[in-house]
């Protein structure tokens, strides 16, 4: 436990310098206010602005989300056969210590910005049509699918040596499975079909069976590529 605790901190500090993270977060916290100000000053429906915000997110944050979580332990692969040689890091602890680091300053991200600015847009809106629950729900619903993101970067992490070849596959099947659900859930082609369910969601109508449908396959996901990550890793030859 001491180890994992070490590896933990660790790799929080190296979050916290990486400039990737830091703009995207000043990116985020721009983009939070901009969503307020508009909401404040035009007539749409808060669900349908706050919508496009989440998917958004999805969009562009899911590749900032992909790119630090798949780069976390096949950038230190170089050196990182030595310390597990020395016995100086436990390949099962320097796993999960990733895990968590980048899974917990993902949602940090997201949640410290995404819920005031959910709320405030509740509150100071022209035309709120959002439940606070709902927004609870929309806003948990999110965090699920990018702790899934993050699960499946460090696992490719492990499995492609190359960063490069690992992002380019994992953003492949991220952008694609968005594609598909998007396709699945749109009304129609048009700025508000293809939010699909998400502003039922948010006006506190969630279509529960999508939503639980879509979350089950994802806990199958956090409960299975740990496992996987773990055991590739300590399988390979570094």
């Amino acid at each position: 436990m001491s180890g994992f605790l070490v590896l933990l901190q660790y790799d929080f500090g190296v979050l916290l310098r990486s400039w990737i993270v830091r703009f995207w977060f000043a990116l985020t916290v721009v983009g939070g206010v901009i969503a307020v100000v508009v909401s404040t000053y035009y007539f749409d429906d808060t669900s349908f602005l706050m919508s496009w915000a989440l998917v958004m997110y999805a969009a562009l944050g899911g590749f900032v989300v992909l790119v630090i979580s798949t780069s976390a332990i096949s950038a230190e692969l170089p050196f990182l056969g030595d310390a597990v040689v020395s016995r100086g890091v436990a390949p099962t602890s320097y796993v999960l210590a990733k895990l968590v680091a980048r899974a917990v300053s993902v949602l940090a991200m997201f949640l410290v910005v995404v819920v005031p600015t959910a709320f405030l847009m509740q509150a100071q809106a022209l035309n709120n049509d959002m439940d606070g629950l709902g927004i609870l729900v929309g806003v948990g619903y999110w965090s699920f699918m990018l702790t899934v993101l993050v699960f499946l970067g460090i696992t490719f992490s492990v499995v492609f040596s190359n960063t490069l070849v690992g992002v380019v596959v994992l953003a492949v099947l991220w952008y694609g499975a968005l594609a598909a659900l998007a396709f699945r859930y749109a009304g129609s082609l048009d700025q508000h079909g293809i939010l699909g369910g998400l502003p039922l969601v948010l006006q506190g109508k969630s279509l529960t069976i999508e939503v639980s449908t879509i979350s089950a396959l994802g806990v199958v996901a956090l409960l299975v590529l740990p496992a996987v990550a773990v055991r590739v890793f300590n399988n390979r030859d570094l």
